[in-house]
């Protein structure tokens, strides 16, 4: 699809949006705070019939699910492969919201509802996918649906975590229709999907602060993850001279404000530490161990690195000037993820195309594409959050937004099946 190509709008019903957010939005838990659904409750269960009505009755898609336990909408093609894929999430963490995840899976629906409506052949079959336990699940794992898409999800694995209630994953996995014996054929490759595209709240303030309705993803940062240990030596507080001290909690916290320092000083990382433990936690004694869990983001895997010896770097400063033992443990927990560019040229052309205001920006957090862009060339269309809020009840994205990123995302897969259709052999994104 040339610059200079007219583009076909696809005008998502606003309307149908709204209802079907606002409907998923009463299937939530009565006994928790705000909007929660967590993955493998009666909540969850409940939220997928929805959805599964929806595709087949108003989309017209064909429902199944994975061996994952993935919900699968497909709109058959005039060829079998490989398949355009849309989706996102309906599970929410604890006292979540009502836009994180179920904007992708809504807008995904809509898009397939407006090709049957407007009565269009796809050339290649388009998917829509509810990815199952996208948020940290009961069984302290995330991604579990786009995991398994991606054949990261052993049968040992899913054999051997449990829930609170000793239910393994595996029985979980077959309670909600999936086939955890034949987990493996829950994997996709290249030869099956040919692109996959997620629309998404931002989570964050960029868009919203600036007023820019759209936002054209281009990575998910990766995530350092450690662990600060300082130990001194506990004494009495109103005997102990301060110039003899060795306060575990003050070398901590200057620690805390080192990372800070550390990260604001390198451009595209931020770090935090997000909790802390003293010992032995009394107002008369002064704190002889202190253990910090801690983070680092950037799109940039040498800057990860970078802020993690910059940081041992200041620690060992603490270390000498406070007379304290400094331990520091730190690795990488997940590697950036920078997506196809030529994906992330298509969409910016489409906005460019519709008269979109709209900026280029990294993820912050995660999100089922980290998966799907080892399998195929991934693209996120972001949307604003209000104030930047999310994974809590004052969560929200106004339906025009929604409706507007759903016109990015069809239009965007549109160009994709159109330039598939009139290419031969290999086709370049």
């Amino acid at each position: 699809m040339g610059k200079d190509d007219p583009i076909k709008r696809f005008e998502p019903n606003i309307d149908r949006i709204k209802r079907d957010i606002l409907a998923l939005s009463r299937i939530t838990s009565p006994t928790e705070p705000g909007y929660t659904r967590l993955s493998f409750t009666d909540e969850d269960r409940k939220a997928r019939e929805y959805i599964a009505h929806l595709m087949e009755d108003e989309a017209r898609l064909t429902v199944r699910i994975d061996p994952v336990g993935n919900l699968i909408g497909r709109r058959e093609g005039e060829k079998q492969k490989p398949a355009l894929l849309l989706g996102s999430h309906l599970d929410t963490v604890r006292g979540g919201g009502r836009f994180d995840g179920v904007s992708g899976v809504i807008g995904a629906i809509e898009v397939a509802r407006r090709f049957e409506e407007k009565g269009i052949e796809n050339i290649h079959p388009i998917e829509v996918v509810d990815f199952i336990a996208e948020e940290p699940s009961p069984f302290g794992l995330s991604t579990i649906g786009s995991r398994g898409m991606a054949g990261k999800l052993p049968p040992k694995l899913i054999g051997s975590l449990r829930d609170d209630a000793g239910r393994t994953l595996e029985k979980a996995i077959r309670e909600i229709g999936g086939d955890p014996a034949n987990i493996d054929k829950a994997k996709r490759s290249s030869r099956d999907v040919l692109a996959y595209l997620e629309l998404h709240i931002e989570q964050g303030p960029h868009l919203c602060s600036k007023s820019i309705p759209i936002g054209v993803v281009t990575g998910i940062v990766g995530i350092s993850r450690g662990k600060v240990e300082v130990i001194g030596k506990n004494d009495h507080s109103g005997t102990t001279s301060m110039d003899v001290r060795k306060d575990a909690l003050a070398g901590g916290s200057e620690a805390v404000l080192v990372l800070e320092w550390v990260c604001a000083e390198l451009a595209g990382v931020v770090g935090t530490v997000g909790r802390v433990e003293v010992f032995p936690n009394s107002s008369n004694v002064i704190p002889g161990r202190m253990i910090l869990d801690m983070e680092i983001r950037s799109l940039s895997e040498d800057l990860l690195h970078k802020a993690a010896s910059s940081f041992r770097e200041e620690l060992e400063r603490i270390k000498e000037k406070r007379g304290v033992q400094i331990l520091f443990e730190i690795g990488i927990s997940s590697k950036p993820v920078v997506f196809d560019m030529n994906m992330v040229k298509r969409i910016i052309r489409v906005c460019e195309q519709l008269g979109i205001l709209h900026v280029k920006l990294p993820s912050g957090a995660g999100h089922d594409a980290n998966h799907l862009a080892e399998v195929a060339p991934t693209g996120m269309i972001f949307i604003p959050s209000r104030d930047g809020r999310s994974h809590c009840p004052e969560e929200w994205t106004e339906f025009e937004q929604v409706c507007l990123g759903t016109e990015v995302l069809a239009c965007t897969l549109a160009g994709i099946e159109k330039d598939a259709a009139l290419s031969s052999g290999h086709f370049d994104f």
